[in-house]
């Protein structure tokens, strides 16, 4: 026995000297275990913090989780249908990772309850799933992705057992219709309903929140500057000589000594002999310029001199909002109609086309998270007729347009297309010969020069909205219209009605702010008698009267006498409650089933300020107050 303990001694020096050697740390080598041979006894061990090693070689399965058990304190039950193998070689793995191991190696699974771990066979897991896990129905109410996406994006997220369904589409389209009016579709929001297990529902939640988000939307200004410059230079001289006649026994005529115009020769004139040298150069020249004309006897002489410049700016600046991937479409301009007649064998069609004309922006933006946008877009600058020529209507058309695909960083400003064309024409008309000769040549001939410059630039400017900053300065371009629109109103003359009337508005206003309840009502009754129709003023005058405008107005619409009468014949009331001149400008005097069948609610409305005057109502004020300063109006 001595020997034999210290060949062990000996045996494991050796180990240890030979794992120094191969690098080994310390004691490594003496650690290692021995691998189990198969049918061995299993080695299984677990430390005190949990901590499982774990080395089998075709151990049986069962023995495996017996020992997994034992030494982890663990309830482990395994059904009839789990039997096999297992080899593993686990190191510093949980109990947790250790079983999940075993069985998926071995092609089985396990479920946890209370404090039992129960192995079993993947189909006795789905029925055990099924068994111990409801499915549930949750309804998801989408507000900017339809019903049609959300399910396709949510469907991968769904267990085999999950089912869902979808609310019906909603029409697109905005086009006119005299039988269409949507009937009984659904008027809310789109909405999906999920049939899945919790767990399965959370994750759809999680992805419906991820996606179904207010869209971003894009202010899109495209500018379309074309600039024309047309010169037109022209130089030419004009003579006539006579010999043996002159310009009197011609009957000829001129036009202001700019121009002649010889007749015919007499008769007798033929008998002698006479002779003329003439040029007529200006008879193609432009209108225009500068005419110096000398006329003798027989002799006349024009100079005609021209320099026209023509430049043409044409600025187009559309501007249009657009969400995100949406189409967008912008014409400011004129729809001119023709007919088109289309014939075939035995018929003749007649329809009415259109030409549009004018300033146009067609545009689909992609906006990205790193502030790009990029956009399809089509800009067009384009003006036209229909020329009728005969029985026929042709349309004619000049544009300037451009089709692209860009990208644009937010706010910034690209040029999308441009054009620059030159054209140049010297026209030069001269006698053969005569025309050549240096400086006497002028006389001869006639010049007319002509440059076109046309240049085109297209710029697109993006904007991603950003909603709170971008609504405060659109509300500031609202209030500049009402303040242009109310600017070109102080533009009339300040007798007309709609001035007067203003101004009796405003008067009456001050003398609310001043508690002079009277007078106010006197410039509102003026106010009503210019502009009847001014509804603050017969809003004020029923504040001030404190009973409606119309009490004393007799009924106009039978219609509105009918339902009323209706409507109290169903509570037993009578009509008279509510029919003028007994109607009360305060509707919540009347009963409250009279104004739930109405459907008359509070209105709310600042008290009116000051106590008011003794003067009698109606009453003309004795002056009239000047124009309130902006403190005052501001009150």
């Amino acid at each position: 026995m001595r020997s034999n303990a210290w060949l062990r001694t000996v045996g494991r020096l050796v180990c240890l000297a030979a794992g120094l050697c191969l690098g080994l740390p310390n004691g490594a080598a003496a650690q290692q275990p021995a691998t189990t041979q198969p049918g061995a006894e299993p080695g299984v061990s677990i430390d005190t913090r949990g901590t499982v090693e774990l080395h089998v070689q075709g151990a049986d399965l069962r023995r495996v989780l017996q020992l997994l058990s034992t030494q982890s304190k663990t309830n482990i039950i395994a059904s009839k249908a789990v039997t096999g193998t297992v080899t593993a070689d686990l190191y510093g793995v949980t109990f947790v990772q250790a079983l999940d191991a075993v069985l998926r190696s071995a092609g089985f699974r396990y479920a946890q309850e209370d404090n039992f771990v129960y192995v079993m066979t993947d189909a006795e897991w789905q029925a055990w799933k099924a068994g111990k896990v409801k499915v549930a129905v949750k309804v998801f109410k989408l507000n900017y992705i339809t019903a049609d996406i959300a399910k396709t994006l949510v469907v991968p997220a769904m267990s085999p057992d999950g089912t869902v369904s979808v609310s019906p589409a909603a029409k697109i389209g905005i086009g006119s219709s005299s039988s269409d009016a949507g009937g009984n579709n659904l008027a809310v929001e789109d909405v999906i309903v999920v049939r899945d297990y919790p767990e399965n529902l959370e994750k759809i939640t999680a992805i419906l929140r991820d996606v179904d988000v207010r869209p971003l939307q894009v202010l899109i200004e495209a500018t379309i500057l074309a600039a024309t410059l047309d010169e037109d230079n022209a130089l030419g001289i004009d003579f006539n000589a006579l010999a043996g006649v002159d310009f009197r026994s011609l009957s000829t005529t001129s036009t202001g000594m700019t121009s002649i115009t010889p007749g015919a020769v007499p008769a007798d004139q033929f008998d002698k002999a006479g002779a003329t040298v003439r040029t007529d150069m200006l008879a193609k020249f432009p209108p225009g310029g500068l005419t110096i004309g000398f006329i003798s006897n027989n002799i006349s002489v024009f100079i005609r001199a021209l320099e026209s410049v023509t430049d043409v700016v044409v600025l187009a600046n559309p501007k249009l909002l657009v969400v995100n991937k949406q189409r967008g479409e912008v014409l400011v301009g004129e729809k001119k109609g023709y007919l088109t007649t289309t014939f075939t064998e035995t018929t003749a069609t007649q329809t009415v086309e259109f030409l549009e004309t004018g300033t146009r922006l067609l545009v689909r933006p992609f906006i990205g998270a790193d502030g790009y946008v990029r956009l399809e877009l089509h800009p067009e600058d384009s003006e036209g007729d229909v020329v009728v020529t005969g029985e026929l209507a042709l349309p004619t058309e000049s544009t300037t347009e451009v089709t692209s695909n860009v990208l644009v960083k937010d706010g910034h400003t690209i040029v999308i297309g441009g054009l620059f064309k030159e054209k140049t024409t010297n026209a030069r008309s001269q006698v053969p010969l005569l025309g050549s000769i240096p400086v006497a040549g002028t006389l001869f001939r006639s010049r007319d020069e002509k440059t076109d410059r046309k240049e085109i630039i297209i710029l697109i400017t993006p904007h991603i909205i950003k909603q709170p900053a971008d609504e405060i300065v659109s509300q500031q371009l609202k209030d500049d219209a009402t303040r242009a629109r109310l600017g070109a109103r102080q533009g009339l003359m300040w007798f007309g009605r709609d001035r007067l009337a203003q101004t009796h508005m405003r008067w009456a206003r001050e003398h609310l702010s001043r508690g002079e309840h009277s007078k106010a009502l006197w410039n509102v009754n003026m106010a009503l008698s210019m502009s009847p129709r001014m509804d603050e003023a017969a809003r004020l005058k029923e504040r001030l009267t404190k009973q409606a405008i119309w009490a004393q107005e007799s009924r106009i619409s039978g219609v509105d006498f009918i339902m009323e009468r209706m409507v109290l014949q169903e509570l037993g009331l009578p009509v008279e409650k509510i029919v003028m001149p007994y109607k009360p400008r305060n509707g919540m005097k009347l009963d409250k089933s009279v104004r739930d069948a109405l459907g008359i609610g509070p209105r709310p409305e600042l008290p009116l300020e000051g106590p008011g005057k003794s003067d009698p109502p109606g009453e003309a004020p004795t002056t009239m107050p000047a124009v309130g300063t902006p403190e005052q109006l501001e009150k």
